[in-house]
């Protein structure tokens, strides 16, 4: 449903957005976690969030849930600063 609100066109209710983000930063020794460990934690993680916020939000309230997994090495994700404006 749409509603005019100040003669702009909105959807009634507002679409909202939670997103929870979970970063576990490994380090093992003899490079011990492999595809599997990983992808077996991530859908435990996955699925105790989704069960968690189920009980916690209003009951038909959730449209979707989207889940991304991301193993990288920590060297690749490095942010590097490309522009800083002076504030001195």
């Amino acid at each position: 449903m749409y509603v005019i609100k100040g003669g702009i066109m909105a959807q009634d209710p507002v679409p909202k957005h939670l997103r929870i983000i979970l970063d576990f930063d490994l380090q093992t020794a003899g490079s011990t976690v492999g595809e599997a460990r990983v992808r077996a934690a991530y859908n435990a993680a996955v699925e105790a969030a989704q069960k968690a916020a189920m009980e916690h939000l209003p009951e038909g309230s959730v449209k979707n849930v989207k889940a991304v997994l991301d193993y990288s090495y920590r060297w690749i994700d490095e942010p590097e600063v490309r522009y800083s404006r002076d504030e001195g």
